[in-house]
């Protein structure tokens, strides 16, 4: 028997992925109110004024910042169900996905049964990542992932995460900057932030850790 209708929020610029997600919905068994925002501006205001039962958020907007958005949610609007639907890694953003607030962490390409198995967990108040992320995380917790090395899933900020794994794939601060809508200033302040973080003293030496760093976890 499907459940009473619940309204559900869309945040996501691109169209393709929102037609997508409308698609994964109509194969789910409730019935769904949704609504669409292609940001997060103009999302932040119109879900202060109707918030929804779900949210369904893409972190990797181009413009802003998905786990700032995220958090916000949590904190304005504490009951509101939301699931991280996104082209950005996994391995390197779930965790980090839920630590600020999401219920769940699906990637974009993943077989539709995973998502709607995600929003019926998420609907019975549970959290969900796929197996190897839920595998790595309980890993962590136990300790069996413990390394010398600096750590940049821990040591670095969200977007200085992201700056470093464009350093890593061999993008220069103005392709940097362009993709992330971000001036070159501000990438060149992340760059000595990161170098400062993971001791890296030279920019060569940044370069390189972040190459190796990328082509171990297979950074898509």
């Amino acid at each position: 028997m499907s459940r009473e209708t619940i309204s559900v929020a869309i945040v996501d610029d691109s169209d393709h992925w929102r037609q997508q997600i409308h698609a994964m919905l109509n194969e789910s068994p409730h019935a769904c109110h949704v609504i669409e925002y292609d940001g997060y501006g103009s999302a932040l205001k119109g879900i202060q004024q109707s918030p929804p039962a779900l949210l369904i958020v893409e972190p990797g907007i181009r413009q802003g910042n998905g786990m700032e958005f995220i958090r916000k949610m949590r904190l304005t609007q504490p009951e509101l169900l939301m699931i991280a639907f996104s082209r950005q890694d996994e391995h390197l953003y779930a965790e980090r996905a839920l630590r600020v607030g999401a219920h769940a962490y699906v990637m974009k390409g993943s077989p539709p049964e995973l998502f709607l198995q995600a929003m019926d967990r998420v609907l019975d108040g549970e959290l969900f990542v796929s197996p190897p992320i839920e595998d790595k995380i309980l890993r962590s917790i136990a300790g069996t992932d413990i390394d010398d090395e600096p750590d940049p899933e821990k040591l670095l900020s969200n977007r200085e995460l992201e700056v470093f794994v464009k350093i890593g794939q061999g993008a220069s601060s103005r392709e940097i900057a362009e993709r992330l809508a971000l001036s070159i200033k501000t990438v060149e302040t992340h760059r000595a932030h990161i170098k400062r973080k993971l001791n890296t003293p030279t920019a060569a030496a940044l370069v390189r850790c972040a190459t190796e760093w990328v082509e171990h976890t297979q950074v898509a």
